[in-house]
C-alpha cells in the first residue's frame, strides 16, 4: 500500500508482455510494460518484480498513449449535471479520451475563484469516467482584483485562462481588448497561458475567418510572454497566418475533429459550421503530413449554443474519434502514428502543462492505455446515424492502470497543472 495525498492506494501490479510500441520512425518495437497507477518500466528484456504481477499477453496488439482533448465544454447547468456529465465521459473513456480539459463556455457557475475550483472538483468525483483539467475565467466586474484571483487559479493547477470576446455566456461577462491588456500586463511576469477565442468586436459586426484573425492579431498586440492557445480554428489562412507566426509567439491552435473528418470524407461527416477547407484541401492535406496541424479537439459540448464560433459538438463524436485518426489518417492515408499521436495526446499534455504525467508512455507517467487492434475493422455509429466502416478496433482502455469496462464505476480525478506550457520548455516540440 502507498499514500497519494491523504487517500490510501492499494498497488495493484500488472504486466503487460508482446505489446506493440510505436517509435519515431514507422517501425514497432516489442516491449513489455510494468505498471500499476504508474508506469513503471518499459523494456524490450524480460521484466521482474518484488511483487507478483498479474501478466497481460497483448500479443503484438500496439500500445498506444490514451488521448487528451484540451478544450471539452460539458459543464453548464446545475439541474441534471450528474447524469449528462456520467453520459459523456463515458462516451470519451469509450474512444480512448482518458483526459479531459474543460473549458466551460457554458458553466452556470464559472471558475471565477480558487474556491470555485474546489467547488468544481469536488463536483465532478465520481461522475466522471475521465481524469479532468480545468480553465478558469476572469471576473471583470471584480475589477482590480480578478487579476489577483487569475494568478492564485493559476498556482492552484488550473490550465489557463479563458478570454472570450464576445461571451457566449450570460454569467461570464466578455472581456474589451483594453482589459485583455491590463490582464496580460498585471501578471506578465507568470507562465500563465491563456485561450482566447472570439473575434474583434471593435471593427466588426460578427464572427467571420477575417474577425476571428483580426482578434488575434489584436491579443498578438497586446500580448508579453504568456503563451496563447486558440481552441478551433476554420480557417486555412488563419491556421497559415499562425504557423507564420508560431515561432516569434508562443501560439498554438486546434482544428476540430468534425473539422477534419468533414475535410477527408464530406459526405459521411457533414458540416457542423462554416470553414473553408474544403477550398484548400491540398495545402491542408501537406500541413497535417508536415506536422503543422498542432493538435486536434472533439470540442464536445452539450448545450446548442447560437453563436457559430462557441458551437461544440455532442460528445458522442468522442466514441470514434480516435480510431478515426488511427484508420484514416494513419492506415489508409499514410500519416506517419507518431504525427498523430502528437496531436492527439502529445501536444495537447505539454500545451496544458501535464505532460509527461500524461500524453506520453514512459516510467513515470500515468498508466493510461489504449490497446490498438490494427487486423480487426469495426463499425461505428456517424453522426447522422449512418454507419462507418473503419479499420482497427480499440480493444481496450486503461485509465492509471485499471482496465475501463461498462459497468465500471467512474474514476476519473483532477489533474492540476504541473510545469508550464511554454513550448521552449519543451524538448520535443512540434515545430
Amino acid at each position: 500500500m502507498w499514500m497519494r495525498g491523504s487517500r490510501l492506494w492499494h498497488t495493484n501490479m500488472k504486466l503487460f508482455i508482446n505489446a506493440s510500441l510505436p517509435t519515431s520512425s514507422a517501425a514497432m518495437k516489442r516491449v513489455n510494460v510494468l505498471f500499476d497507477r504508474q508506469i513503471i518500466k518499459i523494456s524490450q528484456d524480460d521484466i521482474t518484480s518484488e511483487e507478483e504481477p498479474q501478466v497481460i499477453d497483448l500479443k503484438g496488439k500496439i500500445l498506444l498513449p490514451g488521448a487528451i482533448d484540451a478544450h471539452s465544454h460539458l459543464l453548464g447547468a446545475k439541474k441534471g449535471f450528474a447524469t449528462g456529465f456520467l453520459k459523456a465521459t463515458k462516451s470519451a473513456i469509450k474512444g480512448g479520451w482518458t483526459t479531459l480539459a474543460e473549458l466551460s463556455y457554458h458553466a452556470e457557475e464559472p471558475i471565477f475563484e480558487s474556491y470555485n475550483l474546489s467547488d468544481v472538483i469536488k463536483k465532478t468525483e465520481g461522475v466522471s469516467h475521465t481524469d479532468l483539467a480545468f480553465w478558469a475565467h476572469v471576473d471583470v466586474n471584480d475589477y482590480p482584483y480578478y487579476a489577483e484571483s487569475a494568478q492564485e487559479l493559476w498556482n492552484k493547477g488550473v490550465v489557463g485562462i479563458i478570454l472570450m470576446t464576445p461571451s457566449p455566456n450570460p454569467n461570464v461577462d466578455a472581456l474589451s481588448f483594453t482589459e485583455i491588456m491590463d490582464l496580460f500586463m498585471d501578471i506578465y511576469e507568470s507562465d500563465t497561458e491563456f485561450a482566447f477565442q472570439g473575434y474583434d468586436v471593435d471593427t466588426h459586426t460578427g464572427y467571420t475567418f477575417q474577425s476571428q484573425r483580426d482578434g488575434i492579431k489584436k491579443i498578438l498586440r497586446r500580448m508579453q510572454e504568456n503563451p496563447i492557445h486558440i481552441p478551433r480554428v476554420s480557417s486555412y489562412e488563419t491556421i497559415e497566418f499562425i504557423n507564420s507566426i508560431s515561432k516569434r509567439s508562443d501560439i498554438s491552435f486546434a482544428m476540430n475533429m468534425a473539422d477534419l473528418m468533414h475535410l477527408l470524407e464530406p459526405e459521411l461527416f457533414p458540416a457542423r459550421w462554416e470553414t473553408d477547407f474544403l477550398q484548400f484541401q491540398t495545402e491542408l492535406w501537406d500541413l497535417l503530413k508536415a506536422n503543422k496541424i498542432y493538435l486536434l479537439s472533439n470540442s464536445s459540448c452539450e448545450i446548442d449554443c447560437e453563436d457559430e464560433l462557441f458551437r461544440g459538438n455532442p460528445a458522442e463524436i468522442m466514441e470514434y474519434s480516435y480510431l478515426w485518426v488511427l484508420s484514416e489518417l494513419w492506415k489508409k492515408r499514410k500519416v506517419p502514428l507518431a504525427t498523430c499521436l502528437k496531436m492527439l495526446s502529445e501536444n495537447p499534455a505539454k500545451r496544458l502543462g501535464i505532460y509527461p504525467q500524461k500524453g506520453c508512455l514512459e516510467a513515470g507517467s500515468d498508466a493510461d492505455f489504449v490497446i490498438y487492434d490494427p487486423n480487426l475493422q469495426s463499425t461505428v455509429n456517424g453522426p447522422n446515424g449512418n454507419k462507418v466502416e473503419l479499420t482497427g478496433e480499440i480493444t481496450e482502455v486503461w485509465l492509471k492502470g485499471e482496465l475501463q469496462t461498462d459497468d465500471c464505476p467512474a474514476q476519473g480525478e483532477f489533474v492540476p497543472r504541473i510545469n508550464s506550457p511554454k513550448r521552449r520548455h519543451n524538448h520535443h516540440t512540434w515545430i
